[in-house]
């Protein structure tokens, strides 16, 4: 015979004296009638229905999860799920009653999970307003989160209380708790994925907090977890990822940090909220600070110049018309200049001849040279003298000094040439000049215009 349970919360019923039945669970009587009744139930004489049992299985397993009792509102879901399968708060409530009766050495998390999803099946075949809907996705995602988060703090709070962690003693513990800060971002996306689409502020909120928590576990996920070698604790080791394992994480932790600065700009800017980019051992927060503020100056540099461009281009894209007059008007006035510069470059030309003409001899430079040639062979010749040859020195001396006092006057003469050479050429090239001045003038503003065009078409937008 099944056994005989309470009326009120379905509790086992323990026989007394004059066949009353006491509930061991809520403490509700049942008179000897009634117990003449339930034995006939369950004979089959009357049909159980304990439908009516269901808003007092629903409320005691509320209250005992709120009071912390998970086990007991465990029960009391499984009951009213035997009686109502579709009923999707029941067993919502019994996956997160489960996943909440987790311990390190037997995790529940699969229970809320399994919950969730069957609940959200019964959910969309009801026809619920969505502000509803939403309302109750937020409620599964959040506890999903609270679940998961607190047991990763509790891996996290029980390797922190180990002062003695030795490499051979705890070694599968501190990995098992590195690699658990992954896991834990990793189930607080599924989390995310109920809400990540919702516009409501109540779903911006918790998709935001969600996402800060990632962040965090992520770079915790990147921290080096100090032990020792040795029992004597004579030599420190550092358990965590070589840079190139942590690449993964690292994209990630960055592409979430840019989500939440959408919002928070300031997110994650102080020294203590960068992960540790580099190999296993003690880095001080100023080298990872200054590690990741070089790397944010670049990207963010980057950023603006990739920024710049998609406003440069966008502008032109609707602007193309006016873009297109531009270039056509470029053409044009290259075109202008290339006519007036083939038509200047005779001139042009001739102005080159001239200032070779400029540069060139004047006549009495050649008689200079001469000169100053025969001056330094008589030099020549005196210096070639022997001590007692005064008189031919004296008469070498004399005739030096004669040529001196020509060359005095030709210098003379060639600079009178010479600037009449240059007067001559100046007033030259000045009258070329004067006829080019036209078409030069004209070319001048042309690429004045060309370039006012072209300033226009790079200017940022």
């Amino acid at each position: 015979m099944a056994a005989l349970v309470c009326d009120l919360c379905g509790g086992k019923l323990v026989m007394g004296s004059g066949g009353i039945a006491t509930c061991d669970s809520c403490g509700m009587e049942h008179s000897q009638d009634r117990m003449k009744e339930k034995v006939q139930e369950i004979k089959g004489v009357v049909q159980v229905d304990n439908s009516h049992m269901v808003d007092n299985w629903m409320k005691m397993g509320l209250a005992a999860a709120q009071a912390g009792n998970n086990q007991e509102a465990y029960e009391y879901f499984t009951k009213v799920i035997e009686v109502d399968p579709k009923n999707w708060r029941a067993i919502f409530e019994k996956g997160k009653a489960g996943a909440w009766q987790s311990n390190l050495m037997n995790l529940r998390t699969a229970e809320i999970y399994q919950g969730i999803t069957m609940a959200m099946e019964i959910i969309n075949g009801l026809n619920m307003p969505d502000e509803e809907v939403v309302g109750l996705k937020n409620e599964f995602a959040v506890a999903l989160f609270n679940i998961n988060n607190a047991i990763t703090d509790l891996m996290d709070q029980n390797l922190f209380d180990l002062d003695d962690k030795y490499f051979d003693a705890h070694w599968d513990q501190m990995w098992n708790t590195r690699q658990r800060y992954i896991t834990n971002a990793d189930q607080l996306e599924d989390a995310l994925s109920l809400i990540a689409d919702l516009d409501d502020d109540l779903s911006k909120s918790n998709v935001l907090e969600f996402k800060k928590r990632m962040c965090s576990d992520l770079r915790s996920a990147c921290a080096s977890i100090q032990f020792w070698n040795d029992y004597s604790q004579s030599s420190l080791g550092y358990l965590g990822y070589e840079p190139k394992e942590k690449e993964k994480i690292l994209n990630r932790y960055w592409k979430l940090v840019d989500e939440i600065r959408e919002v928070e700009p300031n997110f994650a800017t102080d020294e203590w909220s960068y992960p540790d980019p580099f190999g296993p051992g003690l880095h001080t927060s100023k080298d990872i600070y200054n590690y990741w503020k070089r790397i944010e100056d670049e990207k963010r540099v980057r950023k603006e110049r990739e920024q710049a461009q998609k406003r440069f281009n966008d502008y032109w894209k609707e602007h193309s018309a006016e873009k297109e007059q531009y270039e056509t008007r470029i053409a044009q006035i290259d075109a202008e200049i290339k006519e007036l510069q083939d038509k200047l470059f005779p001139a042009t030309n001739y102005l080159s001849a001239l200032e070779m003409e400029r540069k060139g001899s004047v006549p009495a430079e050649k008689e200079l040279s001469t000169l100053k040639t025969q001056i330094a062979d008589l030099s020549s010749q005196k210096n070639s003298l022997g001590l007692f040859q005064g008189k031919q020195k004296k008469a070498l001396q004399e005739q030096i000094e004669a040529l001196q006092a020509k060359v005095s006057n030709v210098e003379q003469t060639v600079r009178q040439q010479r600037l009449e050479l240059t007067r001559t050429v100046d007033d030259k090239i000045a009258s070329v000049k004067a006829e080019m001045k036209p078409s030069s003038d004209k070319i001048s503003e042309l690429e004045k215009e060309k370039g006012q065009i072209q300033n226009e078409l790079k200017k940022p937008r």
